[in-house]
């Protein structure tokens, strides 16, 4: 039927096309956000892919740190439990939350899964496929990449970002949700002595902090990146979202996660991180080590030397005792 002369016909826009990089982009993060619903393949019900993947990596490392020793089950099964889902744990438990890996058998049974390949399948076929072959590894590593980009977004950040109480309007709340998400797992561990080097669990500064390893350096500047593409609090000038969508978001921190293995594994740098810690130590005049005795300065020019306090104060964060203090002091005059 023909319009009447008087009435302007629609205007139809026409869809804009995408560069070959935005259409790769959003290629790439149709895959991320699927990834999330992954299934484990042949089974009569939903079990995470993902999980189980993580899971089979944590297991295998710690029956290599383990060596020739062996460990009681209950204990084994424990400390793997920890190395998988203490992350998003302690996450949750910093938001007064239950864990999310507990809402549905999805995530237990992709975990007992991935026990039991490793630590009682006949033949151990599993373990020596993973620990033999540096090419799965590495392409566990990239499967586990889906899991960091999600920890550290969607189970960490924004689990603080949307939670019920008042840590919603929290900055450092989230960001640190997003970094414990992404590798609390490891750090709590190695707190607990829960990696299979021995088979007695102990308090100890995990390894991982002395020397911040790459996962936990990377865990840190993607939630930190996470928080200033999303500005969730608009507390920079531009506005929430503005940047990206929060999907588009997401996705790029997926991508630092697989940028910064592919630089480890592929071309062989130690720590593609050194180059911000240095910037970030020289503008805050922060070594990598601090602390110890001063060198004389300034201070000594103005003041003097004077006498240096060997001993805290009554109520400082590290108190002492002064009796085991004075003690010392009349065994030291009686000699």
């Amino acid at each position: 039927a023909s319009m009447a002369w008087w009435k302007k016909a629609p205007k139809i826009e026409e869809p804009v096309p995408k560069n070959m990089l935005m259409a790769s982009f959003d290629g790439l993060q149709e895959i991320f956000l699927e990834s999330e619903s992954w299934a484990i393949p042949l089974l009569p019900f939903h079990s995470s892919f993902l999980d189980l993947i993580l899971a089979l990596d944590t297991c295998a490392s710690y029956r290599r740190h383990m060596g020739k020793n062996k460990h009681p089950w209950l204990q084994v099964f424990i400390s793997c439990a920890v190395g998988t889902f203490g992350g998003t744990t302690v996450a949750a438990l910093f938001l007064g939350q239950p864990p999310g890996w507990m809402g549905s058998l999805s995530s237990p049974f992709a975990f007992l899964l991935a026990f039991w390949l490793i630590f009682c399948c006949p033949g151990n076929v599993p373990y020596k496929i993973i620990s033999r072959h540096r090419s799965v590894e590495l392409v566990f590593g990239y499967i586990n990449s889906f899991s960091c980009g999600h920890a550290t977004s969607s189970w960490g950040a924004d689990g603080a970002l949307n939670s019920a109480h008042m840590v919603v309007g929290s900055g450092p709340m989230a960001i640190f949700c997003g970094m414990i998400a992404g590798c609390g797992g490891g750090i709590l561990a190695n707190w607990l002595g829960m990696i299979g080097k021995s088979s007695d669990w102990m308090f100890g500064t995990p390894p991982v902090l002395k020397g911040p390893s790459i996962t936990v350096r990377t865990a840190f500047f993607a939630s930190c990146i996470y928080y200033l593409l999303r500005n969730p609090h608009e507390f920079l000038p531009y506005g929430k979202d503005a940047l990206l969508t929060h999907d588009q978001a997401r996705t790029c921190i997926w991508l630092v996660w697989v940028l910064v293995l592919s630089l480890h594994e592929l071309l062989k740098i130690e720590n593609p991180w050194q180059w911000l810690s240095r910037a970030a130590g020289i503008c805050l005049l922060c070594p990598d080590e601090i602390g110890g005795a001063p060198e004389d300065g300034v201070y000594e020019m103005i003041f003097g030397t004077g006498e240096k306090e060997t001993h805290d104060a009554a109520l400082s964060g590290f108190g002492f005792d002064k009796k085991e203090k004075e003690e010392k002091k009349k065994g030291a005059k009686s000699d």
